[in-house]
């Protein structure tokens, strides 16, 4: 079974402990949803073109539409994962809410779960497994999207948890701040890269945004704007055939040597350098 696509005709699948078949090297556009855990081994990957270490203990929550890239896996490489389609997806997260996503896209790995989710993660995928296999079961699809529903809170939850420095006894006001910071970066990176934008539709101060992301993630609003930012250009470096002045003028840049060289500074490449690099050609998985 290929580890990233679905079984013709299924609505989801799932598997437990199992070699993880991922074609290295190989850009994917991923066409559905999916939890990973990894149970042994490591693998440095792409998603959305930001790199990852993966270890046993990693959590990857990956949906439609995301770019995929295994750099490189170890031979003993071991997951267990589960995948559906967009109609379980739309079904199951119709009642939460748009920042939970926002989040999980722009964070879709965590690291170092404690033992005890380990086996939880475990547990709820040979419940899901037993339940897949039994296709004689007339309620099988419904149970399975109570579980993916309970997928997706725990998963959110340890993302944010294992993401989060909390030096504060009561950070929930800074937390939910993050979150909007978070799900308007998702909405406007392409285009939008000052600290200020940001801040005014937070209606807060650019001071109080850079205590609030300092506080829980260590990093400054700037660095996490640009970060994103760096990521749509590669997205679209390495999925389009669009000039360099092409994609500046779509990205808001005024020209393209601006572009060229902020993209250099933070990544310390030219744009069309790390475009011809190894050319890569991508397909939709």
């Amino acid at each position: 079974m290929e580890t990233l696509r679905l079984p013709e005709n299924e609505p989801f699948v799932v598997a437990v402990d199992v070699p993880a078949r991922f074609p290295i090297g190989r850009l994917l556009k991923l066409e559905d949803f999916r939890f990973l855990s990894i149970q042994r081994g490591t693998a440095r990957v792409e998603i959305d073109f930001r790199e990852y270490e993966l270890r046993a203990g990693s959590l990857l929550i990956m949906g439609a539409g995301f770019f995929f890239q295994c750099l490189e896996a170890s031979d003993d490489l071991t997951i267990s994962y589960l995948a559906f389609n967009h109609e379980i997806w739309i079904e199951t997260t119709s009642i939460i809410n748009p920042s939970f996503f926002a989040f999980l896209k722009e964070y879709p790995v965590a690291h170092s779960l404690p033992e005890r989710d380990i086996m939880k993660y475990r547990h709820m995928s040979y419940a899901i497994q037993e339940f897949y296999e039994d296709r004689d079961n007339c309620f099988r699809t419904q149970i399975v999207k109570n579980f993916i529903q309970n997928f997706l809170m725990e998963g959110y939850n340890k993302s944010k948890a294992l993401f989060l420095c909390r030096d504060s006894h009561n950070t929930t006001r800074q937390e939910e701040l993050l979150e909007r910071f978070i799900q308007l970066l998702f909405e406007h990176s392409a285009t939008q890269r000052d600290v200020q934008f940001y801040a005014d539709r937070l209606c807060i101060t650019t001071r109080y945004l850079l205590v609030v992301t300092r506080r829980l993630t260590g990093e400054s609003p700037k660095k996490i704007i640009d970060t994103r930012c760096v990521q749509e250009i590669k997205m679209l470096l390495r999925t389009t055939r669009d000039s360099m002045q092409e994609i500046a003028f779509r990205l808001g840049f005024p020209d393209q040597s601006l572009f060229a060289r902020y993209f250099k500074k933070h990544t310390g490449m030219m744009p069309i350098a790390y475009r011809n690099q190894d050319k890569p050609s991508w397909k939709d998985n």
